[in-house]
């Protein structure tokens, strides 16, 4: 038989005193122990024995001592709302507790002078590279780099040596295609088309086979060139100097890309091509077809 069974409960008009005192008589005239009711409501002996104190201020928070209260009442047949009610009386409520913590160690961020111009510097940084990469003449050689774009002369160009190149005339008059260029055997269709494109006089470029067009480029100031077939080949990369004249004959359709193109002059099959609508920041770039 249990301790709750041996004895007989008390009327409850006989409970009198405080919260923690009322329990208490409650208990002892159930016979129990305060052992067994910590047991039966999951609480430490202590904690049993200050709410029968009335010492609530050791029960941690308000909110806490409600609910043990509630639990010890239930246990023992006591009306739960009834003891809150007193509890209440007893200034014992659940309030919420703003505890405030001081130096808690967090410092907060302070935005160094550096670090206020990082972005904007960033941001600087990306655009002068967008323009860069975007208005600046491809294959444009740098200094200290190897010009790996540049045409080699091929023997077509005639003599390396000053002497050689004096003692040597060339007479448009009398000069042919057939004059110029070696016979077929000697030199590759692809060979040829690249001559042609590169060193063939006006006179032999006007002879050039149908269905090319005659382009002549007239520099008042250095500017570099290239021209890009329809399967993106480079036909033409080279720096030509102030003052020189360019002729190249293509197959349309071919895209340019010429630098400095307001000192350029350009004409097609003898008509004069207006490269104005075509420059981006002193840079042409177009497309004929």
């Amino acid at each position: 038989m249990s301790e709750q069974d041996e004895v007989v409960d008390l009327p409850r008009d006989a409970l009198t005193g405080s919260v923690g005192t009322r329990l208490k008589q409650a208990r002892e005239a159930r016979g129990m122990s305060i052992d067994s009711v910590g047991r039966a409501i999951k609480l430490a002996p202590r904690q049993v024995e200050a709410i029968e104190a009335d010492d609530f201020d050791s029960l941690m928070s308000p909110t806490y001592v409600r609910g043990f209260i509630r639990n010890y009442a239930a246990l023992i047949g006591l009306d739960a709302q009834t003891l809150l009610g007193s509890l209440d009386q007893q200034h014992v409520r659940a309030t919420p507790q703003l505890i405030e913590q001081a130096n808690v160690g967090v410092a907060m961020p302070v935005q160094s002078a550096r670090r206020k111009w990082l972005l904007p510097l960033l941001a600087m940084a990306g655009l002068a590279l967008y323009v860069w990469f975007e208005f600046w003449p491809a294959d444009v050689p740098v200094a200290g780099q190897p010009d790996i774009f540049r045409i080699e002369p091929s023997p077509l160009d005639g003599p390396a040596s000053p002497d050689a190149a004096d003692s040597i005339r060339f007479d448009p008059a009398d000069a042919s295609v057939s004059d110029v260029l070696p016979p077929p055997a000697e030199l590759s269709s692809d060979t040829a088309s690249d001559a042609i494109a590169n060193t063939t006089p006006p006179e032999a470029i006007a002879a050039a086979a149908p269905g090319q067009h005659l382009l002549e480029f007239t520099f008042s100031t250095d500017s570099w060139v290239e021209i890009r077939d329809a399967s993106d080949a480079i036909v033409l990369s080279d720096l030509n100097r102030s003052g020189s004249t360019r002729t190249v004959n293509a197959t349309f359709p071919v895209s340019l890309v010429i630098g400095n193109a307001r000192s350029v002059t350009l004409k097609v099959d003898g008509q004069p091509h207006d490269l104005a609508p075509s420059i981006k920041v002193d840079v042409a770039r177009l497309r004929l077809e």
